[in-house]
């Protein structure tokens, strides 16, 4: 039987014998094994901390204030990208963000930047709940780490702290996209519009800055669509 996976924010170092022991304090996860997956003591998880190794541990002991757990194996996790992909997407309507948060993650992105566009009609940013929904898709999706996550960002802004990798720009009236140009490159970033598009004045930006403007072809695509679109061109494996 598959066992349940989950991500615990402390470091776990990696040991032989089975005689370490891990306390897990966190309320929401103690919730979870406790009353809704009914663990009990002599489950087995499998723990992951974000740095390439899944533990299979035993619960030794689980009540509402911690539960201890005896690592009895540690296995190195393949299931990292070979390429770092930084994806800026565009703020759009909740509920669809959060379905590309959750497919980004499980395509194997590096980073997520949300991005406040000109045609942004959304400018709030749930980011504790936003890193809920990207853990749960690491834990699910079986890769060995989390994508870095953070709070929305002026377009103008990211240009200054992002100067380390060339971008791409998708919009429909950019040029036809050729995944060939973008085969060897081992670090670059995405930036996807909000509905609507990009402005103007955000493609004239763009292009100022040389950052080339792809488009993936005459279908209008949402732009939640166009983001696994692109991250998956640019990740899996054809």
């Amino acid at each position: 039987m598959r066992l349940h996976r989950f991500f615990v924010e402390e470091r776990i170092a990696s040991h032989a014998g089975g005689r370490d022991r891990l306390a897990i304090t966190d309320a929401k996860l103690l919730h979870q094994w406790r009353n809704v997956l009914r663990l009990k003591a002599g489950s087995e998880v499998i723990l992951f901390d974000g740095f390439g190794v899944d533990y299979r541990c035993e619960l030794a002991s689980l009540d509402r204030k911690e539960a201890v757990c005896v690592i009895r194996e540690s296995v190195k996790n393949d299931v990292i990208p070979s390429r770092q992909f930084f994806l800026f997407a565009s703020l759009i309507r909740r509920d669809r963000f959060e379905w590309l948060l959750e497919k980004a993650t499980e395509l194997g992105v590096s980073q997520i930047r949300p991005v406040v566009a000109d045609r942004s009609e959304v400018k709030k940013f749930n980011l504790d709940r936003a890193k809920d929904i990207v853990r749960e898709a690491a834990e699910q999706s079986g890769r060995g780490s989390l994508p870095a996550l953070y709070e929305p960002m002026e377009l103008q802004n990211v240009f200054k702290e992002y100067t380390y990798f060339k971008s791409m720009v998708f919009d429909p009236h950019g040029e036809p996209f050729k995944k060939r140009d973008w085969e060897h490159g081992e670090k670059f970033g995405a930036f996807i519009g909000p509905e609507g598009g990009w402005s103007a004045r955000e493609l004239e930006l763009f292009r100022s800055k040389k950052i080339p403007v792809y488009s993936l072809g005459p279908p209008t695509l949402r732009a939640e669509t166009a983001a696994v679109a692109v991250t998956s061109l640019l990740l899996l494996e054809s």
